[in-house]
């Protein structure tokens, strides 16, 4: 059962998140990562991986918010997705650093939201809960399991669900381009829509990636022939999709999706 694998001997430990109780020699950061990666290679395919301190915080920065994330929005998500009836065979991982677990922040009415996310009761037995370790950045290790695990032979593709663009970290990688395809194909985005009174919860919204990705792509004529160039035009909402993150479109450019289409000589 997924949650089998949420065990101290993974990647859960007993410091604390504050810097100046950690311990000066860094390696143990080494050794936590390592243990993590065996526990990702080892652990059943999975379909899903949760930002689960960006959905927790999702619209919580208003006046006298708690410090705390909003632990049942993202029991909302987890549900939403538990529950869908195309989800039989989904397994889905929550990341959350375990300072949201620490008994000075956990507020009681959590204790038991907490419990189902480890427990074994259906539909939660398709769910595995990671708490981060203390001293190291949670961003991190979902990513990793999303990149590492989603890039296996005869795995299936791990989509993420968040809504970081994660700009501050593909630009500490060698290998951004590659990132930013990554993310385009693999990013699910979230919302959450007016409380529905018969699930109790509510409703969250979803925007999927497309099935197709926005870029020069050379299309293929028919028997052969015909090929041609597909370029797309810039459109609003192009910002998050170039290395340098600060690119915004023209007042003049559209919403919708245009091309150039270049015919190649037969």
């Amino acid at each position: 059962k997924g949650n089998d694998y949420n065990k101290s001997d993974a990647i859960l430990n007993d410091r604390k998140a504050q810097p100046n109780r950690l311990p000066k020699d860094h390696s143990w950061r080494v050794n936590e990562w390592k243990k993590f990666e065996t526990f990702i290679k080892n652990h059943p395919p999975f379909n899903v991986v949760i930002d689960g301190a960006n959905v927790g915080y999702f619209q919580q920065n208003f006046g006298g918010a708690p410090k705390h994330v909003d632990y049942r929005q993202i029991d909302w998500l987890v549900r939403h997705l538990l529950e869908q009836p195309s989800s039989e065979n989904y397994h889905i991982m929550l990341f959350l650093h375990e300072r949201h677990f620490s008994p000075k922040l956990l507020p009681r009415w959590a204790y038991s939201i907490i419990d189902t996310w480890e427990g074994n009761c259906a539909p939660y037995d398709r769910l595995t809960l990671c708490r981060t370790p203390g001293g190291m950045n949670d961003d991190w290790f979902w990513m990793q399991a999303a990149l590492l695990r989603g890039g296996q032979k005869d795995s299936p593709s791990v989509l993420a669900i968040t809504n970081d663009e994660m700009r501050d970290h593909h630009f500490q990688m060698l290998a951004q381009g590659s990132f930013l395809r990554w993310k385009e194909r693999h990013q699910v985005h979230f919302d959450f829509g007016q409380y529905d009174k018969f699930l109790r919860r509510r409703i969250v919204l979803l925007k999927y990636p497309k099935s197709y990705s926005r870029r020069i792509q050379r299309l293929e004529g028919k028997n052969g022939s015909g090929d041609a160039i597909a370029i797309p035009l810039p459109k609003k909402g192009d910002e998050g999709r170039y290395v340098d993150g600060v690119h915004v479109a023209d007042d003049g450019a559209p919403e919708e999706e245009t091309y150039v289409l270049i015919r190649l000589a037969e």
